[in-house]
């Protein structure tokens, strides 16, 4: 069972104010959430310091005016972050993330992320991450800092099974959330008591509760927050994305993850769910997106902060939120009906 993914039927009318009813819905609720949170939570921090003067700007392949937080090899100690230097060969900026070694594609310096691609992908038709290879699921933190964090709402997981896992069959990828999210074939790298599959979800990096004939092989994040992979998607889909790569943070201060980084996180993946329930076909699924969005942040919000002042926070402001929820679902309704 998948509990992760319009109403057919409907006149074309009907199917557009029901389409408008649930965007407007799903932007209202995060939008008051946002507003609510942050007005109560949000502590002002400093910006980390991005302007280095006295160290020099440089090039590697198409990446141009590369700086802070970046650095190259034999640059002074004053220029850069260290876990951010580049090597460049063949005309390829080279960045090395815990265990793994990485491609950067792109550098965008107003959001601020890179965006990384695995190079043990680059030539292989049948690509799986190496087992020993990982990025940071929490980012390399240091007393002041977090550095390398992945900008990603999805991650892969892929496994080992010496026997096949029937058609539906799926896994607990998070136990103290229950998100059961379903196993999908790698045909390309499956062969005689050697079964190889894929699960894509927020939290596919929590591996646990397997089929009992199944083993760990890697993990690796797709797309960005922005940029973000549907849960439960194919191999072929995940093969697209892992291509294309995943977009990585600059440095950032400890007390971002705290209240800015959790809201937000929580609100994106919690859109992500509202949207692949509500665009299924089943009216159970399209009850559950209006429903299940609260329990979802919710339940967001506690695995990153348990049972903590932000927590109760986000408690009492969407208990609120789900008041004014409520009156726009009304409102939908009956403008539906007229």
């Amino acid at each position: 069972m998948t509990i992760i993914s319009a109403q057919t039927g409907y006149c074309i009318s009907g199917a557009i104010m029901a389409n408008s009813g649930a965007f407007l819905l799903s932007a209202s609720w995060r939008s008051l959430t946002i507003f609510s949170l942050v007005a109560v939570l949000t502590k002002t921090t400093a910006a980390v310091d991005q302007e280095k003067l006295d160290c020099p700007f440089f090039s590697c392949g198409h990446l141009q005016d590369i700086r802070y937080p970046f650095r190259m090899q034999g640059d002074p100690p004053g220029c850069g972050v260290q876990a951010y230097e580049l090597v460049c060969s063949d005309n390829k900026a080279i960045i090395y993330i815990n265990t793994g070694r990485y491609f950067v594609t792109n550098i965008s310096y107003t959001e601020p992320i890179f965006w990384v691609v695995d190079a043990n992908l680059d030539n292989s038709s049948c690509p799986i991450p190496e087992t020993n290879q990982h990025p940071y699921t929490d980012g390399l933190q240091s007393e002041d800092t977090i550095q390398l964090y992945p900008d990603a709402t999805t991650w892969a997981a892929f496994v080992n099974c010496s026997q096949p896992v029937g058609i539906g069959s799926n896994v607990v990828s998070n136990p103290d959330t229950f998100l059961s999210v379903t196993y999908k074939p790698v045909g390309c790298r499956s062969k005689k008591n050697s079964f190889v599959y894929v699960w894509t979800s927020s939290y596919a990096f929590y591996v646990g509760n397997m089929d009992p004939s199944c083993r760990y092989l890697s993990m690796i994040p797709l797309g960005s927050s922005l940029v973000m992979a549907p849960d439960n998607a194919n191999y072929e889909d995940v093969v697209k994305f892992m291509r294309n790569g995943f977009a990585v943070k600059f440095p950032f201060p400890r007390e971002v993850v705290t209240y800015s980084w959790i809201i937000n996180r929580c609100l994106n993946d919690s859109v992500s769910y509202f949207y692949t329930q509500i665009s299924s076909s089943s009216i159970l699924n399209q009850i559950s997106a209006v429903i299940g969005i609260d329990l979802h942040f919710l339940r967001c919000v506690n695995d990153f902060s348990y049972r903590t002042k932000l927590f109760w926070a986000a408690v009492t402001i969407v208990s609120a939120v789900d008041t004014v929820k409520f009156m726009i679902g009304m409102r939908i309704f009956f403008s539906g009906s007229l």
